[in-house]
């Protein structure tokens, strides 16, 4: 997938690029009815090209890597989730709490918050493998 960028900032062999997000309607607003005016994203990325603040840059991403990544963040938390209201159901009931759905729930809200943790440390881990997902292809303004 290809996007084009507008360099913020750089520092070093890092850059700041800001691309636009596509509406839910698919930048053709008029026909959901709103003026929807959607922000960009802020990325953080390696400047191989040594692009400068202003300038427009062409960005490749590796759409398999971007699949993959986003069924971890939002697999990990929903599979964690179901595991503790399951879990939590099951060991209430069994123990004889008469409650033993709400307090399943409650177990499963705090796998809920340790999953989160979980995603921090892969994230930490994809980070020091420096794995390239968007890259710069071309300076645009040139």
């Amino acid at each position: 997938m290809e996007q084009i960028g507008f360099v913020i900032t750089t520092n070093e062999d890092m850059a700041k690029v800001v691309v636009g997000r596509t509406s839910a309607c698919g930048e053709n607003c008029a026909s959901c009815g709103s003026s929807c005016n959607t922000p960009g994203v802020s990325l953080e990325i390696r400047n191989t090209l040594g692009a400068k603040p202003g300038d427009y840059v062409e960005l490749k991403s590796h759409t398999s890597q971007i699949i993959k990544f986003a069924a971890i963040v939002y697999l990990v938390p929903l599979l964690a989730m179901i595991a503790g209201i399951a879990g939590g159901i099951n060991i209430f009931k069994s123990a004889g709490y008469a409650g033993y759905e709400t307090y399943g729930f409650l177990v499963g809200l705090v796998f809920l918050g340790l999953s989160y943790i979980v995603l921090r440390i892969i994230d930490k881990k994809i980070k020091r493998k420096d794995k390239v997902i968007i890259e710069m292809t071309r300076i645009l303004n040139n």
